[in-house]
């Protein structure tokens, strides 16, 4: 028999689990179940068996009990009501019931649109009347749409109320380009309160296709109507209120798609204005480059806008609408400012790199956005910056500038922490590198001995390599795949050093017109190269050091006995052979001394 004690234990047991589910179904019915549950007024209070429920009781695993409801943004919370949506309606009643409303409201706008310009063309109703009509269906179907949803029919009133919206923007367009019946000013309050009222109704009604179909409507309005008359400020204008519109709905929900559906509309919109119907004058220049800026500005925010506010991380769809958002502002804003004077383009990458860079270092400093927003924006400032380079300077000085932009970019990346930034500065590094490895120097005369542009840029590659290497060799914090790049980074800088020292000992020798032998002069220059090498490496105790020095003293030597020994005269042979001998000699003996002293 059990005693009393076990049993009360038992039951008390049992108590706090019963308790602790009722509080995790509350939970779960609070996220998954928006309606409410009618009250039978006649009957006692029963528990509500839900499918949630049944699930819990079933697989009774210990999970805390979160204290608030996650964020109808989620995008976890998305694919969980999308997946219990589509098993609780089926794919049929999706298609018939939500699908095919969606097609049916697009259908009625294009033959709204077309109906206006049929009877535009054949004068069927006056122009007026024609507006009037179209005003009073739209109003009519945002109407109807609030009355279809009070008999929770949400998804045909949103369709509906969608279907209107567009209409407007189509009515107002006509209004004002092709019947000029309304001033561009009254239009342009017309369209920016039916953009806004667009977004408030799909707030209000949490209505993801009212916010879609609105925007698509307003974006295929000025394709629709086709005209060619239309005026350049009032259509900038236009697009501009829309994407301020979106802007608004970025505020209050997390509809990324819809903020990519608008990006992509306007670089169509523009693009079209640009291009085709409406050719650009000179007079029109600094107003599309105002249009732009604010367009810039627009989806520039909308890429981090929501994350911020509501604190969540940056998603794929925000990288790539920062990153396309500043691709397209710049080949827009560098083809438009072409034609007035091409040292804007220099100004314009070199703000753009300094905007980014601020915005990262702002955002780094308030403590606002996740890693992956701060690295993209500085990755962006720090492409500008590149761009601008070959842009402010010389071609010849191109490589320079971005050696001396590589080595901030590594120094700042170790010091701050930041494995990307420093990415970024070796990636920079290997280039400039790379191009002074496979490029011999091509002057008309021979240049003044290190001032100038090649020595400098080699030099300043093979400093940032051997830079490169000190500050990994110094930083034992750093995982070991890190700090595997200091002896690649050393070698590196030797090559680099070893074609610097050979070109610089003959350029000075033709500089002078000094007659004296060029194989003669570099093998002294390696030798001299490898010895301050190795007293370095004894000095600092880098064993790395000594080992590359005595690689280098092997090449002489073999590059004395086979290549220069043939060219050189009698008394250069012996000359080099006694210097070279000598040398190694003394090493050897360095060596043996301190394995005598108990050095390494």
């Amino acid at each position: 028999m059990v005693d009393d004690n076990t049993m009360l234990e038992k039951i008390k047991s049992l108590s706090l689990e019963i308790e602790e589910l009722k509080n995790r179904v509350a939970v779960l019915e609070d996220v998954f179940c928006k309606e409410e549950v009618p009250v039978n007024n006649h009957a006692t209070d029963i528990p509500v068996v839900t499918a949630a429920s049944i699930n819990v009781q079933k697989n009774p695993v210990k999970t805390e009990i979160p204290n608030q409801v996650r964020p109808s943004g989620s995008p976890n919370l998305i694919k969980e009501n999308l997946a219990n949506k589509f098993n609780e309606t089926g794919l049929e009643n999706i298609i018939g019931g939500t699908w095919l409303n969606r097609i049916g409201i697009i259908v009625i706008f294009f033959g709204a649109a077309y109906f206006l310009k049929y009877s535009f063309d054949n004068k069927w109703i006056g122009e007026l009347a024609r507006i009037i009509i179209g005003y009073i269906s739209g109003i009519a179907l945002i109407a109807c749409s609030e009355l279809v949803l009070r008999r929770k029919y949400s998804y045909f009133a949103q369709g509906f109320t969608g279907g209107g919206i567009g209409i407007i923007y189509l009515t107002t367009f006509a209004a004002v380009n092709f019947y000029h019946l309304m001033y561009p000013s009254v239009a342009f309050a017309v369209m920016v309160f039916t953009a806004f009222s667009g977004g408030i109704l799909a707030v209000h009604n949490d209505g993801y296709s009212i916010a879609v179909l609105s925007a698509l409507g307003g974006f295929l309005t000025p394709f629709l109507i086709g005209s060619t008359e239309a005026r350049p400020l009032l259509l900038l204008s236009y697009i501009a209120a829309l994407n301020l519109a979106v802007l608004y709905l970025a505020y209050n929900k997390n509809w990324r798609s819809l903020n990519l559906l608008a990006f992509f509309s306007t670089a169509l919109v523009y693009t079209v204005y640009h291009f085709n119907a409406y050719s650009v004058a000179d007079k029109n220049l600094w107003l599309n480059q105002v249009f732009l800026t604010i367009y810039f500005i627009i989806f520039g925010t909308l890429s981090f806008f929501y994350n911020i506010r509501h604190n969540e991380k940056t998603s794929a769809r925000d990288i790539a609408l920062l990153l396309l958002n500043a691709a397209f502002f710049y080949i827009s804003a560098s083809n438009n400012l072409d034609n007035v004077n091409e040292d804007w383009l220099d100004l314009l990458a070199v703000t753009l790199a300094l905007v980014y860079m601020a915005l990262a270092v702002f955002l780094h400093k308030r403590k606002l956005g996740d890693r992956l927003l701060f690295l993209t924006i500085l990755g962006t400032g720090i492409a500008f910056a590149t761009i601008a380079v070959p842009l402010l300077f010389d071609q010849n000085w191109t490589y320079p500038a971005w050696a001396t932009e590589a080595l901030v970019l590594v120094y700042a990346g170790i010091k701050g922490g930041n494995i990307w930034v420093r990415r970024a500065g070796l990636i920079l590094l290997s280039l400039v590198g790379l191009e002074v490895f496979t490029r011999y120097p091509y002057f008309l005369k021979s240049p003044f001995p290190v001032l100038n542009h090649y020595s400098i840029t080699a030099c300043l590659a093979t400093i940032g390599f051997y830079f490169v290497a000190h500050m990994y060799f110094h930083r034992p914090e750093m995982t070991e795949k890190e700090r595997f790049k200091v002896w690649p980074a050393a070698i590196i800088a030797t090559v680099l050093a070893i074609k610097e020292i050979s070109w610089e000992v003959t350029n000075f020798l033709d500089y002078f017109n000094i007659n004296f032998s060029y194989n003669f002069s570099v093998s002294m220059a390696w030798v001299l190269f490898a010895v301050f090498l190795l007293l370095l490496g004894m000095k600092k105790d880098i064993k790395g050091f000594r080992y590359i020095s005595l690689s280098l003293f092997g090449l002489t030597t073999v590059k004395v006995m086979l290549f220069d020994l043939s060219g050189l005269a009698m008394i250069y042979r012996v000359l080099i052979l006694f210097i070279v001998g000598i040398v190694l000699v003394g090493v050897s003996f360095v060596y043996q001394k301190r394995d005598r002293t108990g050095g390494d």
